[in-house]
C-alpha cells in the first residue's frame, strides 16, 4: 500500500517536472537525434524546486523497499530473541553452559537469585542475537542439540535476505566479497549479472519472497524449539500451529500453507491429538487443490484412512474428491445443528468452489431455511466461530 502511493506520488511528479520543461524550456535538437532543454534564468528557481522534490520521490522509490526489508529482518531478531528467552525460563538448566560470570559483589546487588538469573537469561540472549544470523543457528544446534537446517531447504534463501540486509545497514546496498562469501558458502544461486560493487535493490517480488521466508523461519523454529523444550506441551503446540496455517490458508497464501502443513504432517513430531491431524491433512489437501496440484491432493487424501473419522472430515474428502452426491448426503446427515455450521460453510476455504453448485445451494436452502449469502470479510471478524479450527481449541 505504500509503494502504490509512492509510486502514484513519483508519477505525477515526474508529470509536473515534464510539463514544465515543455512549456518553459527552450528545446533543441542535437546531432544524434536527443533533445537538450534550457531553462530560463527566471524560472531556475522554479525548476530546482520541482527537480529537488522529484529527486525526493525517486530516492523515496528506492530506499522504502530497503527499509521495509530492514524493518521485516528487525522483527524476526526480536522475536527469536524472545524466543530464546523463553527457552531459559522454560529450562533454566541451559544457562549452565554460559560464558557469563557474576562478580560476588554484583550478585549480592539483586533482590533475589530470580532477578540475578533474568540478568543472565538478559546479557546472554543479548551476546547471541548481536552475531550474524547464520551464527545464531550454530550457537542453537550447538545449545539445544538439534540439527535446525536438516531439509531446510528455505535456508540459502534465508542467508541471502539477512546479508543483503546488513549490506543496506553497513554498505548502502553495494554488493561485498563478504556477501559473495556467504551467499556461496550456504549454496545460494545468485543472478549471474550481480557482482562486488554492484548496488542492490529490492523489488516487490523480492520482498514477498522475504516475507515468506521469514514467515517458514521462524514459525518452524519456534514449534521445533516449543516441542524440544517442552514435550508434555504437544496439544497446545499442535493447536497454535494448526491456527497458524489455517490463517494462511484463508489469506490463500498457498505455498506457505502446504510447506507448513507439510512440516506438520511429515516431520516425526508426536501428535497429540488425531483430529489436528485430519484437519492439518485436509487443509493441505485443499491448499494443493488450489495450487493446480489436484493429483497431490487426491494423494494426500489417499495417505489416510477415512473410514472411521468423523462426518466433518468425510464431508470434506468428498467435497476434495468431488463427489458432490455423496457430500449432500453427508450435509444432510450433519444436520443444521452439527459440527460444520452456516459460518464454516461460509468461512472454510475447503467450500469455496462447492458454494457455487446447486447442490450446494439447494441443500443449504433445506438444512437452514434460507438462502446461502456469503458474508462479507468483516462480518466474519466478529464472530467467535470463524475457523473450524475454533471447535478443537474448545
Amino acid at each position: 500500500m505504500t509503494m502504490k502511493t509512492v509510486s502514484n506520488a513519483f508519477l505525477n511528479e515526474r508529470k509536473r517536472f515534464n510539463n514544465f520543461i515543455k512549456m518553459k524550456g527552450i528545446r533543441t535538437v542535437e546531432k544524434d537525434g536527443s533533445e537538450s532543454y534550457e531553462i530560463k534564468h527566471e524560472d531556475l528557481v522554479t525548476f530546482k524546486r520541482i527537480d529537488k522534490d522529484l529527486t525526493s520521490y525517486i530516492l523515496a522509490m528506492k530506499n522504502i523497499p530497503r527499509s521495509f526489508l530492514c524493518s521485516l529482518i528487525h522483527h524476526y531478531d526480536a522475536y527469536l530473541g524472545r524466543l530464546l528467552r523463553m527457552a531459559f525460563f522454560v529450562k533454566p538448566e541451559l544457562l549452565n553452559a554460559s560464558q557469563k560470570q557474576l562478580l560476588f559483589t554484583d550478585l549480592v546487588a539483586f533482590p533475589s537469585i530470580e532477578a540475578a538469573r533474568e540478568y543472565m537469561i538478559e546479557k546472554e540472549v543479548e551476546t547471541v542475537i548481536r552475531d550474524s544470523h547464520v551464527a545464531h543457528f550454530d550457537w542453537m544446534e550447538n545449545r539445544f542439540k538439534l540439527n535446525l537446517r536438516k531439509e531446510l531447504s528455505i535456508w540459502p534463501k534465508f542467508v541471502e535476505i539477512t546479508e543483503r540486509r546488513n549490506l543496506f545497514v553497513h554498505c548502502d546496498g553495494v554488493a561485498s566479497s563478504q556477501y559473495f562469501t556467504m551467499c556461496q558458502k550456504h549454496g545460494v544461486k545468485l543472478e549471474k549479472q550481480i557482482k562486488v560493487g554492484e548496488e542492490l535493490g529490492v523489488t516487490p517480488d523480492y520482498i514477498q519472497q522475504a516475507v515468506e521466508c521469514i514467515l517458514e523461519i521462524g514459525v518452524k523454529l519456534g514449534h521445533v524449539l516449543w516441542r524440544k523444550l517442552q514435550p508434555d506441551n504437544l496439544s497446545d503446540a499442535d493447536i497454535a500451529l494448526h491456527h497458524a496455517t489455517y490463517d494462511f490458508l484463508v489469506e490463500e497464501r498457498y505455498a506457505l500453507t502446504k510447506t507448513l502443513l507439510n512440516f506438520a504432517v511429515k516431520t516425526p513430531i508426536i501428535k497429540s491429538s488425531e483430529e489436528i491431524k485430519c484437519f492439518n491433512l485436509i487443509n493441505l489437501a485443499i491448499a494443493q487443490n488450489f495450487s493446480a496440484e489436484r493429483t497431490q491432493a487426491l494423494a494426500t487424501l489417499k495417505s489416510h484412512d477415512w473410514s472411521a473419522s468423523e462426518d466433518r472430515f468425510k464431508l470434506a474428502v468428498a467435497v476434495l474428491e468431488r463427489r458432490h452426491d455423496d457430500a449432500v448426503l453427508i450435509m444432510k446427515r450433519i444436520g443444521s445443528k452439527g459440527p460444520v455450521t452456516r459460518v464454516e460453510y461460509s468461512s472454510w476455504p475447503l467450500f469455496k468452489d462447492f458454494r457455487n453448485t446447486t447442490e450446494f445451494l439447494a441443500t443449504y436452502k433445506e438444512l437452514f431455511g434460507e438462502e446461502f449469502i456469503l458474508p462479507k470479510v468483516d462480518d466474519l471478524e466478529d464472530k467467535e466461530e470463524k475457523k473450524v479450527s475454533t471447535k478443537v481449541a474448545e
